[in-house]
């Protein structure tokens, strides 16, 4: 069967990039949910800057990040809740929360360096190409998405570390 959204060639570039993005974030879950790690990919871009700051603003993390407010404020309210992340008040300005991790928080990360290694290995060999143009490298990342789910070369690739 044809995908319509790689027959629209460059004016389909939008949808492709979005239909990507979600399914990294399916496959990335289930990685997570295959591997018992309580985690949501989501979070990944916040819990970063948080691990790489030790303390944090959620300005810094805006400016750093480049996301609206409402967004960090509910991964935060979610990296909270889950016990990731806490917070303490600046001393001298109260109205200033400094975001760190917790201890389950430094926990998590441990489980989740490995994982995040192992994705970034093969989203790289995915990536990497000598396509003269997005769209078409895009086609073939999609193509090896259909011969092997992303999660699952990434499992093979955990299982070989160990």
């Amino acid at each position: 069967m044809k995908d319509a959204l790689q027959e629209f060639g460059e004016l389909g570039l939008g949808s492709r990039l979005n239909r990507l993005s979600e399914y990294l974030m399916k496959e990335t879950q289930l990685l997570y949910t295959t591997l018992k790690i309580d985690f949501d990919p989501y979070l990944f871009p916040i819990f970063k800057i948080i691990i790489d700051q030790k303390d944090t603003t959620t300005s810094e993390i805006k400016e750093q990040l480049q996301y609206t407010q409402p967004a960090i404020t509910q991964a935060i309210k979610k990296l909270l809740t889950k016990e990731l992340i806490k917070f303490r008040v600046d001393k001298t300005d109260k109205r200033k929360k400094l975001f760190q991790l917790s201890n389950k928080g430094k926990k998590t990360h441990k489980q989740l360096v490995p994982v995040w290694d192992a994705i970034d290995k093969q989203v790289k060999w995915l990536t990497e190409g000598s396509s003269t143009s997005l769209t078409r490298h895009l086609t073939h990342m999609e193509n090896q998405f259909k011969e092997k789910a992303l999660s699952t070369r990434i499992l093979e690739n955990l299982k070989e570390q160990l």
